[in-house]
């Protein structure tokens, strides 16, 4: 994904996002400090899509702020664009935030490259 790419959304908007590859640490500090309850699984999540939104969105066709400046913008959006964004960011959001290796989920997985070793 490039800055120059534009992704249209269900209701004819569209949204501009930066190059995930020119992210550095203080983006992903500036993601992680958004998230305010680490405790509550489902509210972690809507904050770190929020938060990555904030990082990432460079343009947009809506008559708001951009969310790096006022991220109550992200509260006014329609469901279903944000549903979408959510679902374009998510590549973004696993290549800043890797899941931890399982090797116990990972034998279990037909697609691991490794077998399960023998008891």
């Amino acid at each position: 994904m490039s800055t120059t790419e534009r992704i249209k959304l269900p209701s004819g908007a569209w949204v501009q996002l930066r190059d995930p590859y020119t992210l550095r640490r203080g983006d992903r500090q500036k993601v992680l400090r958004s998230v305010q309850d680490p405790e509550n699984p489902m509210g972690a999540g809507l904050d770190m899509i929020d938060g990555l939104l904030r990082v990432l969105v460079i343009d947009w066709s809506y008559d708001l702020p951009l969310p790096g400046t006022s991220p109550q913008s992200l509260e006014l959006l329609p469901l279903e664009d944000d549903d979408a964004l959510s679902e374009a960011i998510e590549p973004i959001r696993r290549m800043l935030f890797p899941e931890k290796p399982d090797p116990v989920k990972d034998a279990q997985n037909p697609a691991s490259p490794t077998e399960p070793s023998a008891d």
